[in-house]
């Protein structure tokens, strides 16, 4: 990391006051301009790092041409950046320099130090990260709204070849054939076979009894494959099965599939707690202090527990518009999501019960655990994933062309030759 912004050092308009020469334009971008000083400077600092990687040098006139457009392209990136009113903080500059110190296993300090013992100034790399933040934001803007993600598209990257191998999700599934000529007969046998396994029987068991693929290979079982190793018959009921859970009967040439999802794996696959909780909220505001407030909850708790229902208490006191139409109810959700003290009282309060007032930042709550649950949520981060893939591969492709649009309308005047 350290490497690539004293890399872009050489890219940026570095006027240096010692300079023992007459300082002259040398390129005019639109109402911007680039000093001499800071084109010798880039083109020094891109020989220096030709030399230090042990690459060969590009032909003179190339290595001018390549230069010279990257001065180019920033500069007219950066007085967009201006027109756009895009501002990069201290404090935001601060903690981007100490998450890249970080992730080179160093203190904000330690970087400062390293970059100075190379003979680099501090303040011109804080300056010089501080102008990528700015083009980078100014790219984003300019190719972000160009992106569509069709949900077509993700499910066919998804059933790719290429994406099931970079999603890597794989499935354990087993099987119980059953073979009979009678269609009629089969429905019977397989529902008489589904019901013993409900009732305890186990699937290896029944596959050991029934199936028409015991002791063949592995008793019909599919061990670890991805979604593209998998026949389709079974791949269009993947999203249906659960874990563990009996699926089926399913027919096919050959005859009625029992199936049993016995496990997945894969970097996307998660299993999340969720809540649901019903809240009032009281809120504080210019009208009602905290005490009157807190004297509220307290009231419309009492009246709760002796009876008058949440639901309706919600919808006449409750400050929270997100939740008040619908009686005080919010939506399924992990931990993470509510405010820290919410979520404290939350995981306490147990199913069915309803907590004691509380106050959090936005003001004061009593609230009840309608239900919890594990969710597999394997699906969404799946797409996540592959929606992350075919973005930055649209957003590079984009941002070629847009950079082309955007020089191609620039007035510049190239003042001095390589």
């Amino acid at each position: 990391m350290i490497l690539r912004i004293l890399i872009l050092l050489s890219f940026t308009n570095i006027i240096f006051s010692n300079v023992s020469f007459i300082d002259r334009i040398a390129i005019i971008v639109d109402e911007g301009i680039i000093m001499e000083s800071e084109l010798n400077e880039a083109l020094e600092n891109t020989i220096k790092n030709f030399k230090e990687s042990g690459e060969r040098l590009p032909p003179q006139e190339f290595l001018f041409s390549r230069v010279t457009e990257r001065l180019i392209m920033d500069e007219i990136l950066l007085q967009k950046g201006k027109k756009f009113g895009i501002r990069i903080s201290d404090q935001e500059l601060t903690e981007t320099l100490v998450r890249y110190a970080e992730e080179d296993g160093l203190t904000l300090q330690e970087l400062k130090k390293k970059i100075e013992s190379e003979n680099n100034s501090f303040k011109d790399y804080r300056e010089s990260l501080k102008k990528e933040m700015i083009i980078r934001r100014v790219q984003s803007g300019l190719v972000r709204p160009k992106i569509i993600v069709s949900d077509q598209e993700l499910m066919n990257y998804i059933d790719s070849a290429e994406g099931q191998n970079l999603i890597s999700i794989e499935y354990k599934i087993n099987q119980i054939l059953i073979k009979n000529d009678d269609d009629e007969e089969n429905l019977n046998k397989a529902s008489e076979i589904i019901k013993e396994i409900n009732n305890g029987l186990t699937f290896s068991e029944a596959t050991k009894k029934y199936s028409s693929l015991f002791n063949n290979g592995d008793n019909g079982n599919l061990n670890w494959r991805t979604k593209s190793q998998i026949p389709t018959l079974f791949t269009n009921h993947l999203s249906k099965m659960k874990k563990l859970k009996v699926y089926g009967p399913i027919k096919s040439g050959a005859g009625l599939h029992i199936l049993q999802l016995e496990d997945i794996r894969g970097e996307t696959i998660q299993i999340e707690s969720q809540t649901l909780v019903q809240h009032i909220l009281i809120a504080e505001s210019e009208i009602r202090s905290e005490k009157q407030a807190k004297d509220l909850i307290n009231q419309l708790h009492r009246r709760q527990s002796e009876g008058e229902e949440l639901d309706i208490l919600a919808r006449v006191f409750s400050d929270d518009p997100g939740s008040k139409l619908d009686g005080g109810r919010l939506d399924w959700a992990p931990i993470g999501v509510y405010d820290k003290t919410f979520e404290k009282i939350m995981t306490e309060t147990k199913i069915d019960e309803v907590s004691k007032p509380f106050k959090s930042a936005f003001g004061w709550h009593f609230l009840k655990v309608l239900d919890r649950r594990e969710k597999n949520i394997s699906d969404e981060r799946m797409k996540d994933k592959a929606f992350s893939i075919l973005f930055q591969r649209k957003y590079r492709e984009q941002l070629q062309n847009t950079l082309e649009e955007i020089r191609s309308e620039a007035f510049v005047d190239i003042k001095i030759s390589s």
